[in-house]
């Protein structure tokens, strides 16, 4: 019985831990819904001009949060009615 307490104990906490960790499109909507317009065009920028490395270097989870977070941006870019972004 107490084997079975352990095991379920530890199947909660990790199943508890993935599931917070991952951040959807709705939470980085809200934590990038302050910055202004220019805040969100340089993120993005910055964004695009380090994707390659970190998309190079990232494991399958880490490649989906990194589509989360720019899929984020862009549509607060689309929502605020920002001038569209200069290509560098």
């Amino acid at each position: 019985m107490l084997i079975f307490i352990r095991t379920l104990l530890l199947i909660t906490f990790i199943v508890f831990s993935i599931s917070s960790s991952a951040l959807t499109i709705k939470h980085y909507t809200q934590q990038y819904s302050l910055l202004p317009c220019t805040g969100l065009e340089s993120r993005i920028n910055s964004f695009e001009k380090q994707s390659s490395m970190m998309l190079s270097n990232a494991s399958k989870r880490e490649k989906e949060t990194l589509k989360r977070e720019y899929k984020a941006l862009n549509k607060l870019y689309k929502q605020k009615n920002c001038h569209k972004r200069n290509s560098r």
